[in-house]
């Protein structure tokens, strides 16, 4: 899990994986945006990652000839046993007929389908879904992620429209209910505010192309709020942990 959430923290902003990342970005934006999907946008992102990479390493497995230690097929045999509680390796279902890696992997997606409907995809997802967990927890990388998708609407901001009480609770329980700027405590305040009093706020703006998305929702006091305005920013100083 640690090994895609390194790829998507080290290509994040960095301007030679631009092109790479922008596929996301468009692909994602081609149809108008639902305004907090339970889906978030980083688990989406998330995916596709894992799916890219999982082909790429095929690839470069078929086009150079050598097995190496990152083996999809192999990854993907432990993910199932791990999420699933499925070896997928003791089967005996599964013939490799040709040396072609990439062949091989394309039907091993079938054999998977066909083992469990739709398996392939539910597997990327379960993993999908640890990995959007680690990164949710790094500001500073949902700053960057949120910068990328900002560029779909730059020029079209997203409305303000009412924050979901669950998106609430993801960023309170993240940001273990203090202000991410100046750490001021809200817990206790949090109950007693009124839901106009309560500053939850876009890491990027939304006059500056920011999402209303779960990924884009900080905690923080209504003084440091006002105060950032329609900036785009986060803090990276985190709470102790206990």
């Amino acid at each position: 899990m640690y090994y895609f959430c390194h790829l998507a923290n080290e290509s994040m902003g960095k301007f030679e994986y631009v092109t790479t990342n922008a596929e996301f970005t468009e692909r994602q934006f081609e149809i108008e945006p639902e305004e907090f999907p339970k889906v978030s946008v980083l688990r989406e992102y998330c995916s596709w990652l894992i799916d890219r990479v999982f082909y790429e390493q095929a690839d470069h497995i078929a086009n150079s000839g050598e097995i190496m230690e990152f083996n999809p097929i192999s990854w993907i045999n432990q993910a199932i046993l791990k999420y699933r509680g499925i070896d997928i390796s003791l089967s005996n279902d599964f013939k490799v007929d040709h040396e072609d890696y990439l062949e091989t992997y394309n039907e091993y997606i079938e054999f998977l389908n066909k083992y469990e409907d739709g398996m392939f995809n539910g597997v990327i997802n379960d993993i999908a879904i640890e990995v959007e967990y680690i990164l949710f927890q790094n500001r500073d990388f949902l700053l960057r992620f949120n910068n990328q998708q900002a560029v779909a609407f730059e020029d079209n901001p997203r409305k303000r429209v009412y924050i979901p009480e669950w998106v609430k609770r993801a960023a309170l329980f993240r940001d273990k209910g203090c202000c991410v700027f100046c750490k001021k405590d809200l817990t206790g305040l949090y109950s007693l505010l009124e839901d106009n009093e309560k500053h939850f706020d876009h890491i990027v703006s939304l006059n500056e192309g920011g999402i209303n998305d779960v990924c884009n929702i900080q905690l923080s006091c209504q003084d440091c709020n006002l105060k950032k305005s329609d900036s785009s920013k986060t803090s990276t100083l985190y709470q102790s942990a206990y």
